[in-house]
């Protein structure tokens, strides 16, 4: 089971929303989503936590204070009580959204800017970054998020964060398969798509041939969390 929750924010929380929101989040979550500068960045936090509340209660059929999170050693979140449920979640832009799984999940959301492809040399491996530069001039920015959304899922499906080194694997963006790595999750899958031209999500999990995909504006989200939370 792949289920992946994502809110668009073209459309802001107004005031009201936002602190009924906050009302279903812990009090260190809340004190983290205060200390942003910036509303946006307040928001993504919120709606991202909300986001991961709203799945895992409809996945398990739960009520939100039935919900306590713990973090591993490299500090990805996980339920306590639940060893066989997973989820994961990123933001970036207009976008949040969150993937729950019966395994180890990891989800990322990029948009798309303009970048110097000198990251690419220092961050992909060997192989990564000669299929980069043999594409086109005009394609080049599009695969390198492609490859940098796929590889960051599949770092945070195993949940060591940046002590994997991202030259230490490589991901083939042609079959959307993860091709060499020391780690155990090489038989998992991952998956690649967009929803709009500039914003592009991967997916890394078991048993990705079977997913399902909800998408909610930030006001259906709104009405659907306060219903279920």
């Amino acid at each position: 089971m792949l289920e992946i929750y994502m809110v668009n924010l073209e459309n802001n929380l107004d005031k009201e929303a936002f602190d009924t929101l906050l009302c279903y989040v812990s009090e260190d979550k809340k004190a983290q989503i205060h200390r942003f500068y910036h509303f946006e960045d307040s928001q993504r936090a919120l709606i991202g936590n909300v986001l991961s509340r709203y799945a895992i209660c409809k996945g398990l059929n739960i009520k939100n204070s039935d919900i306590t999170f713990d973090k591993n050693e490299y500090g990805k979140p996980f339920l306590s009580s639940q060893n066989n449920f997973h989820f994961n979640i990123s933001h970036s832009g207009k976008w949040v959204a969150c993937a729950v799984s019966d395994y180890p999940v990891g989800i990322d959301v990029e948009v798309i800017k303009n970048i110097g492809f000198d990251i690419a040399k220092r961050f992909f491996s060997k192989n990564e970054y000669d299929e980069l530069q043999k594409q086109p001039d005009d394609q080049k920015r599009a695969y390198f998020y492609k490859l940098w959304t796929l590889k960051e899922s599949y770092i945070k499906a195993v949940g060591k964060g940046l002590s994997i080194p991202l030259d230490s694997f490589t991901i083939s963006v042609e079959k959307s398969a993860i091709v060499n790595s020391n780690e155990a999750l090489i038989d998992y899958s991952l998956l690649h798509f967009s929803l709009d031209e500039s914003t592009f999500f991967a997916v890394c999990a078991k048993n990705i041939d079977s997913y399902k995909k909800i998408v909610f504006d930030v006001k259906e989200f709104y009405n659907e969390a306060c219903k279920t939370l």
